[in-house]
């Protein structure tokens, strides 16, 4: 009997936990739709703005080549942005991201101590731990339109000084499908533009043509970091979906066990009292 009271608990326990998981799948499931619906369209605007800027780029050499060439600080130390994850229960979504910056710098021969690092999401001062780092996170779980801004300004501010930027974060492919890398985020990649850059009917700019296209390249680079930060957050919230549908499927599983060792022993019950009571019934016949 004790221990059929203690499988019950365990059970009531399971079925407490899978009541709470279950909870934050939806919650999380809710979410990744509203976003990932936010990244298609940031997607479709940042193709547009490439569009935009190689029709404008392709009509100037000196201008082009200073857009994908630009005179670079060589004697400042290049800038990797890390994206880490806003809350917990996402894998080992934070450590992938630093072992990936890591593994780059042993690749490139770079002390990991000779480059900036701009570590963005709440969790990034508990991975990094002691490295020297500049942090920004938002005050939520998402990024405010303000805080987008914030962002934008620092990494302007990077853009100006003629740093190399780096990105390295997850590229988020589908809900159960996301992919780490590391991308070149300043100069751009002239190769990203080919499809672009492209001769057409004249194109007529006012006030000045030159105006427009720096207006269009900040215009690009904001787009271009709105699109790391939604691609990381779409990716957190998708590998933490993974995580709670694994907990759920293993509670459910363990629940399921649980009934049938339940199960099982109260048959073993019913028929240990049912032998003992054709054991007794023997004894009182022989003694008659």
């Amino acid at each position: 009997m004790p221990e059929i009271f203690e499988i019950k608990s365990r059970i009531d326990g399971l079925k407490s936990i899978h009541n709470i998981t279950y909870a934050m799948q939806i919650v999380t499931i809710s979410r990744i739709k509203r976003i990932t619906n936010q990244l298609q369209k940031l997607r479709e605007s940042l193709v547009d703005a490439k569009r935009v800027l190689g029709r404008l780029l392709v009509e100037d050499e000196h201008i082009r080549t200073a857009f994908f060439n630009p005179e670079l600080a060589l004697a400042l130390p290049p800038v990797f942005i890390l994206c880490f994850s806003n809350r917990g229960f996402c894998g080992s979504f934070n450590q992938d991201v630093l072992n990936q910056f890591t593994a780059w710098c042993h690749s490139q021969n770079i002390p990991e101590d000779s480059v900036e690092l701009l570590c963005v999401g709440k969790k990034a001062i508990f991975v990094t731990k002691k490295r020297k780092a500049r942090f920004f996170a938002p005050q939520k779980d998402l990024f405010t339109q303000e805080e987008n801004l914030e962002l934008y300004k620092i990494v302007d501010q990077y853009i100006k000084e003629g740093r190399r930027i780096y990105t390295v974060q997850f590229e988020f492919k589908s809900i159960i499908s996301q992919r780490l890398t590391i991308e070149q985020f300043y100069p751009p990649r002239e190769d990203a533009f080919a499809p672009y850059i492209t001769l057409s009917a004249p194109v007529y700019v006012e006030p000045a043509f030159k105006t427009a296209q720096t207006n269009m390249a900040a215009f690009y680079y904001r787009l271009k970091l709105l699109k790391v930060i939604q691609d990381s957050i779409s990716s957190e919230f998708s590998q933490r979906f993974l995580l709670m549908k694994s907990a759920v499927d293993n509670v459910k599983s363990l629940s399921d066990e649980l009934n049938m060792n339940l199960n099982k022993e109260r048959q073993r019950m019913i028929t240990q009292e049912i032998s003992e009571i054709i054991s007794t019934f023997k004894a009182l016949k022989k003694q008659k």
